[in-house]
């Protein structure tokens, strides 16, 4: 394996930053007023797939918080920042997603990533009332090492042993009646 050029932690986050500020809306949307695509419709297999459980994770307190904690559970895994318009769109869905696969071996985790750390995070979930979201702060570099994965907004969906089996990539409608369904089914 050839190892990576020093600059590419810095080139990775500024492709995150790009990406989320030049495409603000998913292909063949003709305004900020168009609902997004279900996750179920833009879900793709991951490829390859790749153990999760290395991801690195910290709380808003500064604590490392490990996947492995959530074993036995299926991990929707939003990457996210609140600077990136299509991320601040797309997680009061995330929100109301989570609200409704309570008791259901679903959990909702977004995964910020964002320089102020949770500072960040926490003003935008008190401006938007979203109260039932843990505040979590990922590292960029520890990302694409983990998971391959740069691009915000993206979700990772892991299986109950933290493998990362499917991607959505771009802003997506989360509590939708059928990705619902269609994440309960992979419980």
């Amino acid at each position: 394996m050839t190892p990576h050029p020093p600059c590419l932690p810095r080139r990775g986050f500024l492709t995150m930053a790009a990406s989320a500020i030049a495409a603000p809306l998913w292909p063949g949307a003709t305004n900020a007023g168009d609902a997004a695509p279900t996750a179920v419709s833009l879900a793709q297999p991951a490829t390859p797939r790749r153990s999760a459980l290395a991801l690195a994770m910290k709380d808003a307190d500064g604590a490392t918080v490990s996947l492995a904690a959530y074993a036995g559970q299926i991990v929707v895994l939003n990457l996210w920042a609140p600077w990136c318009l299509p991320c601040r769109r797309e997680m009061p869905s995330l929100s109301r997603l989570s609200e409704r696969l309570e008791g259901q071996a679903v959990v909702v985790l977004p995964l910020c990533f964002d320089w102020r750390g949770a500072i960040g995070a926490n003003r935008f979930f008190i401006e938007t009332g979203i109260e039932n979201l843990p505040v979590l702060i990922g590292d960029g570099e520890n990302l694409g090492s983990t998971l391959g994965l740069e691009r915000l907004p993206t979700t990772a969906i892991l299986d109950r042993g933290g493998q990362h089996i499917l991607t959505v990539a771009g802003e997506a409608q989360w509590d939708d009646d059928a990705s619902v369904d269609w994440l309960t089914s992979l419980a």
